[in-house]
């Protein structure tokens, strides 16, 4: 239950909210109250178990006080005994010393207080100090699971290859998974932490927003059906190709090569990514539907940013193909088996999940008062910029994610073809460079279309580019782009059209 505080409110926290109400940063739609009156949150207060009565209350403090001795005590001693007894110093006690000194903490961050609560119900906690607990609850929560699944990984080690057991499991190993999962566990808890508490602490009278209203080519109203016929076109072509490069590498044998894999993974992946935006935005140029629910904007936000990331990574798991490939042709089958493939795939899938999940509950927990999308779909930024809070926390996590998930898989690919080049250039015969050059060329291509657009989407400084300039960028990205990848994988790929030469001849026999 919140406490609500009026009084004792910093000054420079007041002068900022001024500041900000008389420039506009807060603006309401004529959907919201014309005054944001609100009482600002300093603090909160715990209900606990005030539903009980005193007498319950003092015998759940007796209960949990022992329980909690006895917690502290027991792990206090396995940690003891571990380090003193030399017996003990193997990878199985090593993490379960990890896990009693996590699970010390975990008790120590929740526990004192909830006993505090039983003696004196009502307790408050500041808003900095909620956080705080917060943050190590989940720090050490998410510590936690990580370590179990690794005290099972040890187990299924020392069990299923005993022979290779203190190799695998070797001292950097345990303290390299013990690592990983305390990582894991601040890096969730900081995204939480930050997405929760960037919330505005304030109760404000305005009404909910059920849906948005898509603004689109609004300013091109006399070219509407010019623009809907050519992304009509744009889009059939790019369905039409994607589905033939589909098909060709799934019937014919010749192409049955990890590179044509990732290709056909990639032209499958760009085809539901238009399915996501480009039928809307077409609805949109005929006047057919310009509004969409919250919750449909939020899936179409989370197949847009999925598979978005996951283009980027297939892009750079098709670099380390090529890099395989010609820095590496005698063991190229052997490294990139279809395990290793189906890994790499399955990777990049799953980092594009991950992404999407934490980007949509940090967008959609803000509060809105616009409803008018500047845009022809729910991309994040114009999305958070119909919110009633400051976004300025949920701006720097969306600059971080964009920069991570398109300067990493560029660097990469990048460092890999440095390194093909480096090769290349190495080759004695004219002919044979001139031949690995063009086993790269579509590839390349394609990756310099694609990472370009996106930065300059992402990475450009946010006042940058105009409204009608930003369309512009994303039609280049969510029309353009994806019908370049079959147009230049079947006019510049002699092995796919020869497939395409092979598979027509076919049917004309027939």
């Amino acid at each position: 239950m919140d406490q609500l505080i009026t009084e004792g409110f910093g000054e420079g926290l007041r002068k900022f909210r001024n500041y900000m109400l008389q420039n506009g940063s807060w603006r309401l739609s004529p959907f919201s109250s014309p005054t944001p009156n609100f009482t600002s949150v300093t603090q909160f207060l715990f209900e606990g178990f005030s539903s009980f009565s005193w007498q319950h209350r003092f015998i759940f403090f007796i209960v949990f006080l022992t329980l909690y001795l006895l917690t502290l005590s027991g792990n206090a001693i396995i940690v003891t005994i571990i380090r003193l007894d030399r017996h003990l110093h193997t990878p199985m006690y090593f993490f379960l010393s990890m896990l009693s000194i996590s699970e010390t903490c975990y008790t120590m961050a929740i526990i004192p207080r909830m006993l505090c609560g039983l003696l004196s119900p009502g307790q408050p906690i500041a808003i900095q100090s909620c956080a705080t607990q917060l943050f190590f609850y989940l720090t050490f929560g998410i510590n936690n699971c990580f370590l179990l699944t690794v005290m099972g990984y040890d187990r299924y080690v020392a069990i299923c290859n005993p022979l290779r057991y203190s190799l695998i499991m070797g001292r950097g190993a345990c303290v390299q998974l013990a690592s990983a999962s305390l990582g894991l566990g601040l890096g969730m808890a900081i995204v939480q932490v930050t997405s929760v508490f960037g919330l505005p602490m304030k109760k404000e009278n305005f009404t909910v927003v059920t849906e948005f209203v898509f603004l689109g080519f609004s300013r091109f109203q006399e070219h509407q059906l010019t623009l809907f016929v050519v992304f009509l076109a744009l889009y059939l072509l790019t369905l039409a190709g994607n589905v033939i490069i589909v098909t060709i590498i799934s019937l014919d044998r010749h192409l049955h090569t990890p590179m044509y894999f990732f290709l056909s993974v990639l032209s499958a992946s760009e085809t539901v990514y238009t399915l996501v935006i480009v039928p809307r935005m077409l609805c949109s140029l005929v006047g057919l539907s310009k509004t969409i629910s919250l919750g449909a904007c939020a899936t179409q936000m989370f197949f847009f940013i999925t598979l978005a990331i996951n283009n980027c990574f297939l892009l750079t798991a098709m670099g380390y193909d090529r890099y395989v490939a010609i820095c590496n042709p005698l063991r190229y089958s052997l490294i990139m088996n279809k395990n290793v493939c189906a890994q790499l795939v399955g990777g990049a899938l799953s980092i594009g999940l991950l992404v999407a999940i934490i980007q949509i509950s940090s967008v959609f927990r803000l509060p809105f008062c616009g409803t008018e999308v500047a845009h022809y779909f729910c991309d994040i930024l114009p999305v958070m910029k119909l919110s009633c809070a400051d976004t300025t926390v949920h701006d720097i996590i969306n600059f971080v994610i964009s920069s991570l998930v398109i300067l990493v898989p560029m660097g990469l690919v990048f460092i890999s073809y440095v390194l093909i080049i480096s090769s290349i250039l190495r080759i004695a015969s004219a002919e044979g460079r001139k031949k690995a050059f063009a086993t790269c060329a579509s590839h390349l291509t394609v990756v310099i279309i694609h990472y370009g657009c996106a930065s300059i989407a992402y990475l450009k400084p946010k006042s940058e580019n105009s409204r009608d300039e930003d369309q512009l960028i994303s039609v280049t990205y969510t029309v353009i782009t994806p019908l370049l990848n079959p147009m230049v994988y079947s006019l510049r790929n002699k092995e796919v059209q020869n497939a395409l030469n092979r598979a027509m001849g076919k049917k004309c026999l027939v």
